[in-house]
């Protein structure tokens, strides 16, 4: 069939973001430990909220989102006018790239890095340039030696999805005094929450420092919000004045509004979560190697395992394995790491689960 309207070729070009599976035909059970969603899912004070906000859901949501950059503001210790919300932390990444950047530009991101990265620079024109990472961790010295004159932003995840590894906050401080001032440092603090080594900054101070750093967050992972699809960022006055022209009315649902407010403010759901985390991230790391399988060491709320690259141990094959037994991984082949698999930290039961599964299939003779 013929098209008679001509699509903007940067649009046109756009490769699909492909979300890991959430669902299998079958009629079993599913353990899904594919998207690093909080093993708890929301808190019981959200689920509250949201039971009765049903009354007021024919209203429009406050245009700024007053109410959560004021939960935000305490929570933190920030300027409230230095934050900016998003329906999830992908529209943020997606307006900045095109805020600050044009056709002929670049954006580097990691070779390992979130999916959005290079999407958010197609929809702004710009060439998405991948860096190498090294020991699955972001390089800085990768970064910076791949600066060019068209060089416009960096996107750096901390810690960083898939991998799992994480930059100190000397290693970034550092980084931001070598790079031009003209050039937007975006920091990707998705799983800051679960962070609990001493040198680990979610990139706050950097902010405050610089007029050149962004730093986003999301309420998809630890909070458990990932269905209402909300995010924010912590940035200089100036980026959150022309962010909050350009970005849609209305953007933040009110349902997503009240329940970000409850969910910042219930410091023992948070609590408990990453209680949970430590303990089972560590736990689940050790049956790995127990498999005789090489996992990544991660500070985040999931954990990347190294599979063989050929024969009945492959990540293929056990991943097919698991699908058929109901438990569903991220298979990592869009980011070229197709000899392995991500597995989310989710319940004590699933993990157990999933183990418990991997010992059968791996004992099997044939």
């Amino acid at each position: 069939m013929t098209n008679f309207l001509k699509i903007n070729k940067n649009i046109d070009s756009v490769v699909k973001y492909e979300a890991g599976i959430s669902k299998i035909a079958s009629n079993k059970r599913v353990i899904k430990l594919s998207s690093n969603e909080g093993a708890f899912g929301r808190s019981l004070k959200v689920k509250k909220v949201l039971k009765e906000y049903e009354k007021d859901i024919f209203r429009y949501p406050d245009p700024e989102s007053n109410k959560l950059k004021e939960a935000l503001a305490k929570r933190y210790k920030i300027n409230k006018n230095n934050i900016v919300c998003g329906n999830g932390s992908d529209e943020i990444l997606a307006t900045i790239a095109k805020m600050f950047s044009k056709p002929g530009d670049e954006i580097l991101y990691s070779e390992y890095g979130f999916l959005m990265y290079p999407i958010a620079a197609q929809l702004a024109g710009s060439k998405g340039i991948k860096v190498k990472d090294i020991n699955y961790k972001n390089s800085l010295n990768n970064f910076f030696n791949s600066i060019t004159k068209k060089t416009k932003i960096i996107f750096i995840a901390n810690p960083n999805n898939p991998t799992g590894t994480y930059l100190n906050k000397d290693e970034l401080n550092n980084f931001v005094k070598k790079i031009p001032k003209k050039i937007l440092l975006v920091i990707d603090a998705a799983y800051a929450e679960y962070i609990t080594k001493k040198d680990y900054s979610s990139g706050i101070d950097l902010v405050k420092k610089n007029k050149n750093v962004i730093m986003t967050r999301t309420f998809s992972k630890i909070y458990g919000l990932a269905g209402l699809r909300l995010g924010w960022a912590y940035c200089p006055k100036y980026i959150a004045e022309i962010f909050n022209k350009v970005r849609l009315p209305f953007n933040i649902n009110s349902a997503a509004i009240e329940s970000g407010v409850v969910a910042v403010n219930d410091r023992s759901f948070l609590i408990k979560s990453l209680k949970h985390n430590n303990y089972y991230l560590g736990w689940l790391t050790k049956e790995i190697v127990k498999l005789g399988l090489i996992p990544i060491p991660s500070v985040a709320n999931f954990v990347l395992v190294k599979f063989p690259k050929e024969g009945r141990f492959s990540a293929k094959k056990v991943n097919s394995y698991l699908l058929s037994k109901g438990i569903i991984l991220r298979t990592l082949a869009s980011y070229n790491l197709d000899n392995y698999l991500r597995i989310s930290i989710g319940t004590k039961e699933e993990l157990k689960k999933l183990i418990k599964v991997l010992r059968i299939y791996f004992k099997k003779k044939i």
